[in-house]
């Protein structure tokens, strides 16, 4: 039951009138059954998983505060369970075992639910409550409904317990609310199943053989993935915000239109912007304040050490640590060039200068996906080796297009066209077009113009799955 199937904008409908329907004090366990609901859709053993962490979170931080011990144990309990959720969803056959009646197969459950945001969430409130910077919440309910959540259970955004428990006893769901989380929603639907799910197969076409292709249509392939991870992602992002504002609640923000940045710092400051907010406050400012009187060596030390932590929270392999590197590579780069930078970006022009480094950073940034989306980091160097060594087609029908467009006829030569037209134009009118998604009043001609597209374009049948729900 993902948000684009049918079936749960059922849920969606029962979930939202129910909701509004009913008195404050009723709606937090009415949300909770909802979110078992949609956990369980997937299977019994992402319930219970909730359940137990939930659970054990919970009664630990009755007793976290100041216990430098239980602190670690939860600490240590959380971390490992994404070590092993993430090695068990890289590997062949995943780990089954049976108990009783149910069968339990954990690379199924783990990929279904995305346990790693969740996990996240646990240590943040552990780590809060341990270093008394909040209470430590005494309803059961109101904590379980701060880790299940429906929304953002999946893949996000990473909500911190004093951004969340606030907002559970809110009074009232205005018109406005319910306005706002149509129309976002609807955004969120158009960039999955129009732009996403269409440029799904032709990054899977290339990619899935690295070494069949020229590398004109292998960094084609890796733009489209790049574009296609965003509108994926923030498509993901705008249709929780959108679930959670219809229901009364605010969810943080992701994306802030990073394509546009002109240098990575300021990417990863736009980009995911709950998850790296939780790796800065948790992982990166710690590391420099423990190596303060380092300065400059400080910073380089907690940039290597965050960025080595997130590759792990992606996944266990070659392929993450390797994208992992590339980044901690460009933010060192522009940690010490920093000065020189600022000194040429006076000389030139400052629409020129802006250009050329959004050029840059987007091509970085690019590379840097080619490991992220390989298969292995086998093939990763492969595709690579081939934008350098055969980077022209030999013919421009079956070499570019055709692989990029999974298909030489007419037709097949249209959809991409259309992918990127419509993509392009998102991106030109991006700003304009998310005060749109965003506006208290119904923006009609919007509404009609997306409906359109996503009846007549968008992917309804064999949709790729949310690149993020593997972590």
């Amino acid at each position: 039951m993902t948000f684009t199937s049918p079936l749960f904008l059922v849920f969606l409908i029962f979930a939202v009138s129910i909701n509004y329907a009913l008195p404050q004090r009723f709606r937090h366990l009415f949300l909770i059954l909802c979110s078992f609901v949609f956990i369980g859709f997937y299977n019994i053993e992402s319930l219970l998983a909730v359940l137990v962490f939930s659970l054990f979170n919970f009664f630990l931080a009755q007793s976290v505060k100041g216990n430098r011990f239980l602190f670690l144990v939860g600490l240590f309990v959380n971390a490992g369970a994404i070590l092993l959720f993430n090695y068990f969803n890289t590997a062949t056959n995943g780990f089954v075992f049976t108990f009783s009646s149910i069968h339990f197969n954990l690379d199924c459950f783990i990929i279904a639910l995305g346990l790693s945001f969740y996990s996240l969430q646990n240590i943040a409130f552990l780590t809060e409550v341990y270093y008394e910077r909040i209470k430590t919440e005494n309803s059961l309910y109101n904590f379980i409904l701060y880790t299940s959540f429906f929304p953002k259970v999946i893949s996000g955004p990473v909500m911190l317990p004093a951004e969340f428990f606030p907002q559970i006893n809110r009074n009232s769901i205005t018109k406005t609310e319910l306005t706002i989380g149509f129309q976002r929603f609807l955004t969120g639907l158009f960039k999955k199943m129009v732009i996403a799910d269409r440029l799904a197969p032709a990054v899977s076409s290339v990619y899935d053989y690295p070494t069949s292709y020229s590398g004109m249509t292998v960094l084609a392939a890796t733009y489209l993935f790049t574009i296609q991870l965003y509108f994926d992602f923030s498509g993901y992002t705008d249709m929780a915000l959108g679930i959670a504002k219809m229901l009364g609640y605010d969810l943080k923000e992701n994306f802030d239109t990073p394509l546009r940045s002109t240098s990575v710092s300021e990417f990863w400051r736009r980009w995911h912007i709950s998850l790296i907010s939780w790796f800065t406050q948790y992982i990166y400012y710690p590391v420099v304040y423990k190596l303060r009187s380092f300065k400059k060596t400080a910073a380089l030390v907690g940039i290597l050490f965050t960025f080595f932590v997130s590759g792990i929270w992606h996944g266990i392999g070659l392929t993450f640590t390797l994208w992992a590197l590339c980044h901690a590579v460009y933010l060192s780069f522009e940690l010490f060039t920093k000065g020189i930078r600022v000194k040429l970006s006076e000389r030139l022009s400052g629409i020129g200068y802006k250009l050329i480094s959004a050029f840059i950073v987007f091509n970085a940034i690019c590379f840097s996906n080619i490991f992220f989306r390989a298969a292995s980091a086998e093939k990763a160097f492969a595709l690579i080796r081939s934008v350098f060594t055969s980077f022209v087609p030999q013919q421009w029908l079956s070499g570019f297009i055709a692989p990029l467009a999974i298909g030489g006829h007419q037709a097949d030569e249209f959809n991409l066209y259309i992918s990127v037209f419509l993509f392009s134009v998102f991106l030109l009118f991006e700003n304009r077009l998310n005060k749109m998604a965003k506006s208290a009043h119904y923006r009609i001609p919007y509404i009609v113009i997306l409906l359109m597209l996503i009846m007549l374009f968008g992917v309804f049948a064999n949709g790729a799955r949310f690149i993020y729900m593997q972590f």
